[in-house]
């Protein structure tokens, strides 16, 4: 049997300049953009067009992710940007989609320095979630009103796509240029949920306000029964899935989920199937 090599084509020499050109955007300090004669583009072109490109990527990560840039500082942010764009090979030119290749440019490509935060991957993240839940096209939840006693735990229940349990090690809602407190001992579950701005018949459109991105601190066990009720058949099993094991009062336990249900459905976060 005869072995096959696979080796990459050569490229084209159109393909080449466009290699070495993007190759200097990315990196102009450390690569040179030099065609053969009369190919050539002025140098303060070149430059004008690597600042623009950088700038722009910059501005957009600046914006996404406004409390890591504030923590880290401008000059490791610039840094940090200029690493991203050296580095990581971007899969879309939606500018919205590229905070997420950022996010994953952190957690596979990204060399930390000793004085980065512990907490900047997860922080990242969190700020990530907040433009996923922004642009998201996914239908609201209809809210609904109904008295907790009403309520039937043996029901299917789920949660509104728009509505996300997340678990970090650090209190990422927290984290502030003046607050970066030691590793914590316990992790933070928190419900991150885009907010519908609420319009009434007949209401100016310079006076509608815009969705919010809001979140509510949970307890590890009620993150743990969010996480399962779209798993289960019913709030009561996924309640009893995750409650094995735990000396807890069974009656006051059901009160407490009917009386959190109560709340999510008031908000459009769950409804019942």
């Amino acid at each position: 049997m005869s072995e096959q090599f696979s080796e990459k084509p050569e490229l084209l020499p159109f393909q080449q300049l466009q290699q070495q050109l993007s190759n200097y955007i990315r990196d102009p300090e450390n690569r040179a953009y030099k065609p053969e004669h009369g190919l050539e583009i002025e140098q303060r072109r070149l430059d004008i067009y690597a600042e623009l490109f950088f700038n722009n990527l910059y501005g957009l990560f600046s914006q996404v992710f406004p409390v890591c840039k504030a923590i880290i500082g401008e000059h490791r942010w610039q840094q940090i940007c200029r690493e991203f764009l050296v580095k990581h090979n971007a899969q879309t030119p939606l500018f919205h989609e590229l905070a997420g290749e950022f996010l994953d440019f952190l957690d596979n490509e990204f060399s930390p320095q000793p004085t980065d935060p512990e907490f900047f991957l997860e922080l990242a993240h969190y700020e990530w979630v907040e433009l996923v839940l922004s642009v998201s096209e996914e239908e609201d939840l209809i809210a609904c009103q109904i008295p907790w006693q009403n309520i039937d735990l043996t029901a299917k229940f789920e949660l509104s796509p728009l509505a996300l349990p997340l678990a970090y090690q650090w209190p990422v809602h927290q984290l502030a240029a003046d607050y970066q407190p030691e590793e914590p001992e316990q992790a933070t579950t928190l419900l991150v949920y885009r907010q519908c701005a609420q319009m009434d018949a007949g209401q100016p459109v310079s006076n509608i306000q815009k969705d919010s991105i809001e979140f509510i601190e949970l307890t590890p066990l009620l993150y743990q029964w969010l996480v399962a009720l779209n798993d289960h058949q019913s709030a009561e099993s996924a309640l009893e899935a995750i409650s094995q094991g735990l000396e807890l009062d069974q009656k006051a336990l059901q009160e407490f989920a009917k009386q959190t249900l109560q709340q999510l459905m008031a908000k459009g976060i769950v409804s019942q199937v």
